[in-house]
């Protein structure tokens, strides 16, 4: 369970502060997500946008309600899947609560072993930060800081919890070690050796967060260099993209559709729509609350060209 409590800040004349708290299974990789937004001046029109990237580009959030208080206010919202902001506008209400599904938000590194990058980095601005992950069970918690070393949170134990906080806007690794149950007497070595391996695992991927997060981002760069070639259609991602937007047809696809139709990582799949929509091969269209992702002409010359090799090599 990750929460991010008490953020006030100003937006012009008004004051607001946001509750963010998020329910996270670690073995299941999913939860639920409530933002809580408290306006304190509610006689003024508010506007806001809240970014919801903080858990990383391959988490997945997905909006399933909005509510406001009191009910006889006026609000008007839209989530955008794609860019992962919601957007309200408000008048005559003193809080407003979204829920979201969320998914993926931890990796896997080794048996018993999870880590995510957290960026308050956005929330630099607050008047004060408050990040709290309270994960259910016995488990050791590791916190890099990979802007200022000198904080790395507080961890708690209270049964039947672990509860890191946060109180400093920044980038973290956070790494996550399921703690080992007792074992019988003749088990003894044999798990004080796992015990020691798994030490191991934590301090290697704990120093490395930091050339882990760097790689990553120098990663997404060298990807963004060789779809910027002029062998994109060669792409083994963007040639999936196509054939499943040609596929839909006029009705096109919600990137988050694409993720699934494709098996692709959401992020890998990003990059190739940015860079397809700059060379004019997708646009993006508004329906109702959702954007759309539908081939243009150029994009249907090539989805042909593709779908018609496929078919000669089965």
């Amino acid at each position: 369970m990750v929460s991010l409590i008490s953020t006030p800040t100003s937006y012009g004349d008004s004051i607001y502060s946001i509750n963010i708290e998020l329910f996270y299974d670690i073995l299941s990789n999913t939860g639920l997500m409530e933002i809580r937004v408290d306006i304190y001046d509610s006689s003024n029109i508010t506007m806001l946008e809240i970014p919801l990237t903080f858990l990383g580009e391959e988490a997945g959030l997905f909006l399933t309600n909005v509510s406001a208080f009191p009910e006889t206010g006026s609000l008007i919202y839209e989530y955008d899947e794609y860019s992962r902001v919601l957007k309200v506008i408000t008048s005559n209400i003193t809080r407003i609560s979204a829920w979201f599904t969320v998914e993926n938000v931890t990796e896997n590194y080794a048996p018993g072993v999870y880590g995510f990058f957290l960026s308050l980095e956005e929330f630099a601005g607050t008047g004060s930060l408050r990040f709290s992950m309270n994960v259910y069970g016995s488990c050791d918690i590791t916190v890099e800081n990979l802007l200022d070393k000198a904080y790395n949170g507080t961890v708690y134990f209270s049964e039947p919890f672990t509860l890191l906080i946060l109180e400093r806007p920044g980038l973290y690794f956070i790494l996550i070690t399921m703690r080992i149950e007792e074992q019988t007497m003749n088990q003894t070595s044999s798990v004080l050796n796992n015990y020691i391996l798994l030490i191991g695992t934590i301090i290697g991927v704990g120093a490395a967060g930091s050339l882990l997060f760097l790689w990553r981002r120098r990663r997404a760069s060298i990807e963004l260099e060789a779809v910027a070639t002029r062998d994109l259609l060669s792409d083994e991602v963007v040639r999936d993209i196509l054939l499943a937007l040609g596929k839909a047809g006029d009705k096109g696809l919600q990137q988050s559709e694409l993720v699934n139709l494709t098996g692709r990582p959401k992020s890998s799949v990003s990059r190739r729509i940015k860079k397809l929509e700059d060379e004019g091969y997708v646009n993006v269209v508004r329906a109702g609350k959702y954007n759309y992702l539908r081939l243009t002409d150029k994009g249907y010359e090539a989805f042909r060209k593709i779908a018609s090799k496929e078919k000669k090599n089965e």
